[in-house]
């Protein structure tokens, strides 16, 4: 027996046995043949490049009404606005946000073209681009290094958690059973975290009526935060993908050169 994997991505050679009625399909051998030869071709004079920058927006949102608090445990909430809490300062991450995005600097005239779905590399550049890349990266991690080093980037996780606390505090009305603490420290945050995760607790399970219930919401928050530097930085990242193009799209075409791959990405 024969399972069809009905991905979008793969082509069927015999369109005919597939139950799928809207997949792209290369029917005949010659055609395939064809679209493989200009694949060739076009991976001789280069490559697609996707830019994917991770981890550097950390963030969370702390809205009170989708916690299903008592009403009473809560002051007037007529005007309430939910909260967002970036981890750092604009100025910070102004700096991260240049130092990763200006790595498209790289891309111009002389070595490549933008499309619709990334930059269309010139072979002849690739170990540049990889040597480019290799300095970007390094230069964005001194930079984190030089100015969260030294405990700056603990007092920014404390702060991180901190401003989310205090806004449910600022909402708390006497007859909630919480208890907040004045001075929330890493140590309190690393090992709520640690019992939360043997305990298998999810927002949706906290009880309202417990009273480290606050302190609780904001460590499942803030998470996905590391409370460590280097545990930070290993989670930023300027991912390059290199990537080529579906066959049923070079069926029809001749790719001679890059400017055969200029008009079909255009076409597309």
């Amino acid at each position: 027996m024969i399972d069809e994997l009905e991905d979008p991505g793969q082509l069927p050679l015999f369109p005919e046995l597939s139950t799928g009625q809207n997949i792209p399909s290369l029917a005949t051998l010659p055609e395939f043949g064809k679209a493989l030869q200009n694949l060739i071709r076009m991976s001789d004079l280069g490559a697609f490049i996707e830019l994917n920058i991770q981890g550097v927006d950390k963030l969370y949102t702390i809205n009170l009404h989708d916690l299903d608090i008592p009403k009473d445990f809560l002051k007037n909430m007529t005007n309430y606005s939910p909260l967002t809490v970036k981890l750092f300062s604009n100025d910070i991450r102004n700096e991260i946000h240049k130092l990763t995005y200006d790595i498209k600097s790289f891309f111009n005239s002389k070595n490549s073209f933008k499309t619709s779905f990334g930059f269309f590399l010139f072979r002849t550049h690739f170990d540049a681009w990889k040597n480019t890349l290799a300095e970007r990266q390094e230069s964005l991690q001194s930079y984190l290094a030089n100015t969260l080093g030294k405990g700056k980037y603990g007092h920014n996780c404390v702060d991180f958690f901190r401003l989310g606390y205090e806004h449910i505090e600022s909402y708390s009305d006497i007859t909630a059973p919480w208890e907040f603490k004045k001075r929330p420290l890493l140590k309190d945050i690393e090992s709520a975290r640690k019992i939360l995760h043997e305990n298998q607790q999810t927002l949706f399970t906290l009880k309202q009526t417990e009273i480290e219930f606050p302190f609780n919401v904001i460590t499942l928050k803030t998470g996905r935060v590391p409370l460590v530097l280097h545990q930070f930085q290993s989670q930023v990242h300027v991912h390059s993908i290199f990537k080529t193009i579906h066959m049923e799209y070079l069926a029809d075409t001749a790719i001679e050169s890059l400017d055969d791959i200029r008009q079909l990405t255009e076409s597309m």
